[in-house]
């Protein structure tokens, strides 16, 4: 059983030189009775024998070290792959031909090179490849060619180790305003009601009004007043959790026939973009799939972003089977699960009146929901229920 990064195949070419060389050279060598054949003979061989000896340490002493086994990227963008080649041996390589597999993805550059290693040294090779597409890409595998010094036994070998890429949708920029959270969070509040008790911000004397439980009597003792100590009273920051999750309307049957495809691909982008800006702040985010196939759901967690951008990157669209799937049915029923003050972003096609009027009972679950909308016609700018509507821009570095 092969260890992992073990070479796969060792090839060397022209053995039958070798073979030819001992039953030729050698019977001569033996039988001639001309000293200066003799002589020859046993150069000649010497040189075979040597030369394939050489090649056969060069085959066991090279090997091929990957310095990342995964790589993480974001379309339309260069990923970079490096690769460390070491001759272990006691031997220079004199000409050495490195070549890394590409696998699937679309375009590549300079992923071919020519060295040369001295005995116990190594080489770092790297190279680009360019991100067109999302999805998850195997590169690999590696592939070395090379020879004794006088080429008469060329080799290859193929190290089967493979790296995996992710490439996720492309980051958009997006301004939007987060706002009517849930108390104690990350993001900086104007109402004094959503003070956080665990993030102290400063001391102010006591007035009349102030909680007792609220008096700092440490920094009390050591502000004495006119009259005995001062009363020093905490502040706290307000804050606000903004924890939310985002419903991806991926079913292809929603979409019209000319531009599923691309507005897929734009509903994955701004689900990519939401979860970004949310991490950025540092809050809770979680994510919904829904297609024809099954449905993803990934809870809110503030350490949710790695999960959601590889379950993004990963998805591929169902064929049509000529009829909607209930979206509105799958997104009342993943809210279950969500704990209160989560905020939903429904990105996707525009939905039926009916659906709208569906969504609503989300405020009995104290769930706010926005909506995203990608159509050829402009979204109706009214809303039910108070949501909040935004128009997605068909194409472009703006989502809004």
């Amino acid at each position: 059983m092969k260890k992992k990064g073990e070479k796969e195949a060792e090839v060397i070419h022209n053995k039958g030189l070798f073979i030819v060389a001992l039953f030729i050279l050698a019977p001569i060598y033996v039988f001639a009775s001309l000293f200066v054949l003799q002589f020859l003979c046993l150069f000649f061989l010497f040189i075979v024998i040597g030369s394939r000896l050489y090649a056969e340490c060069l085959v066991h002493s090279i090997k091929i070290i990957r310095r990342d086994m995964e790589l993480r990227e974001f379309r339309q963008q260069w990923a970079r792959v490096e690769l460390v080649v070491e001759n272990r041996g006691f031997l220079p390589v004199f000409l050495l031909a490195l070549r890394d597999g590409t696998g699937m993805l679309p375009l590549s550059k300079g992923n071919k090179t020519l060295c040369s290693l001295p005995a116990r040294s190594r080489f770092t090779f790297e190279w680009q490849g360019y991100c067109s597409d999302r999805g998850v890409f195997m590169l690999g595998p590696a592939t070395i060619q090379g020879a004794d010094p006088l080429g008469l036994f060329p080799f290859q070998v193929m190290f089967p180790e493979q790296i995996k890429l992710f490439v996720y949708p492309t980051a958009r920029s997006a301004h939007l305003s987060f706002r009517d959270g849930v108390p104690l969070g990350r993001l900086l509040s104007q109402n004094i009601l959503h003070e956080d008790l665990a993030r102290p911000r400063s001391l102010h004397p006591y007035q009349m009004g102030d909680e007792q439980r609220r008096v700092n009597w440490k920094a009390s003792v050591r502000s004495p007043g006119r009259f005995g100590m001062n009363l020093m009273v905490n502040e706290y920051e307000a804050t606000v959790s903004f924890p939310m999750s985002v419903f991806l309307n991926l079913d292809i049957d929603a979409y019209p026939v000319k531009k599923a495809l691309s507005f897929m691909e734009r509903v994955i982008e701004v689900g990519a973009t939401l979860c970004l800006l949310s991490a950025q702040k540092q809050q809770d985010i979680g994510l919904v799939i829904f297609s024809q196939r099954k449905t993803f759901v990934i809870n809110p967690s503030r350490f949710a972003l790695i999960t959601i951008l590889e379950a993004l990157a990963l998805f591929e669209s169902d064929g049509r089977t000529g009829e909607k799937g209930d979206c509105v049915g799958v997104l009342l029923e993943s809210a279950k699960r969500f704990p209160a003050g989560v905020k939903i972003f429904y990105v996707g096609p525009v939905l039926a009146n009916d659906d709208y009027i569906r969504l609503n009972i989300l405020k009995k679950f104290r769930l706010n929901i926005e909506y995203f909308i990608i159509d050829e016609r402009t979204a109706p700018q009214f809303s039910y229920g108070g949501a909040r509507q935004y128009q997605v821009k068909e194409f472009g570095d703006d989502i809004l």
